[in-house]
């Protein structure tokens, strides 16, 4: 069986080969029956040698292919006339083997590398979920733990974990321990994600625009330690800022909250009631004084004015002072 496995959503297609890898035997002879090729120095014949290896003391050997298919595809093509000799190669393989391809990125379907792996192989796309679907996911994921949460606590989760599925499952598991029998709430979500919130852009926001500098940098170093770039984090503001600026005239309008969140694009709804709340709270012409300035700080760390580090630091002081 030839499969292809591609697309934005890694968690999902790491859990799908982890089931295929399960399949293919005891465990303790899993791993001399499964074959992982990466990077770019394997050759068709690898892939071939492999999969026409008969299995050891099992009924299937699990050839796990990375990265090749997109390789093969337009300005990004990689690889010489040989691949494309793959297709034929690949259906005489035996009965007794699987070739999984597996991709980071959505495949187009005539794609050259789709097209390599054969008519007869089974390809599936794995889309990250986004919006209302990201909350349907958590919580059927909570089902799987056995565990259920009220609505206020999946969609402050899911905004936490920021679409992130792996850190998703992780807390979700995490929570479902923790309540025990009980139903998840938003106070559980806050009590147990405790990292997530004192990272949560609202807070740095908040601490920014209310001129409390010292709560704003520990909250700007809590992203930096969590892996987040000093450009990630001005990036974030400025989007911040001018959705809170956009609320406003809409809420102004007397648009209906519903409405103002599919205008600005903010369908989770402890996101946009965060949003709704600072509209209240900040001014119009303070705000895009606010956002001047990020995008002033943007500029100084692009073109190499500031250290990234320093350009942060000098922001955040000179937005406590405005």
């Amino acid at each position: 069986m030839i499969r292809v496995f591609h697309g934005d959503d890694g968690f999902s297609i790491s859990e799908v080969v982890r089931r295929t890898r399960l399949s293919v035997g005891a465990e303790e002879l899993r791993d001399s029956n499964t074959t992982l090729l990466e990077g770019n120095s394997f050759k068709p014949f690898d892939i071939i040698a492999a999969a026409s290896t008969l299995p050891f003391i099992a009924d299937r050997r699990l050839v796990l292919v990375y990265g090749l298919l997109g390789s093969m595809d337009g300005r990004d093509n990689k690889r010489g006339a040989e691949w494309d000799k793959l297709p034929a190669m690949l259906a005489d393989l035996p009965g007794t083997s699987d070739v999984v391809f597996v991709e980071s990125k959505p495949l187009r379907a005539n794609a050259r590398g789709v097209k390599a792996a054969g008519p007869g192989a089974e390809v599936r796309e794995f889309s990250a979920p986004r919006g209302p679907a990201l909350e349907a996911w958590a919580r059927d994921r909570f089902t799987r733990y056995e565990a259920t949460a009220t609505r206020d606590a999946i969609a402050r989760l899911v905004w936490l974990a920021g679409g992130d599925l792996r850190l998703l499952d992780s807390e979700i598991g995490k929570l479902a321990l923790y309540a025990g029998e009980r139903e998840v709430t938003q106070a559980d979500v806050d009590e147990m994600v405790g990292e997530a919130r004192e990272a949560s852009i609202f807070a740095a926001v908040d601490a920014v625009l209310e001129r409390r500098p010292g709560v704003a940098m520990r909250l700007m170093y809590s992203l930096l330690e969590g892996g987040t770039s000093v450009s990630s984090i001005i990036a974030m503001l400025a989007r911040q800022v001018r959705l809170v600026l956009l609320a406003g005239t809409l809420r102004a309008g007397n648009v209906p909250q519903q409405e103002i969140g599919t205008r600005i694009g903010v369908t989770n709804r402890y996101a946009l009631e965060k949003t709704l709340g600072q509209t209240s709270r900040f001014g119009k012409d303070y705000l895009a004084q606010v956002h001047r300035r990020l995008l002033d700080a943007d500029l100084d760390i692009k073109t190499g004015k500031l250290d990234e580090r320093l350009a942060l630091e000098i922001l955040v002081g000179r937005l406590s002072g405005s």
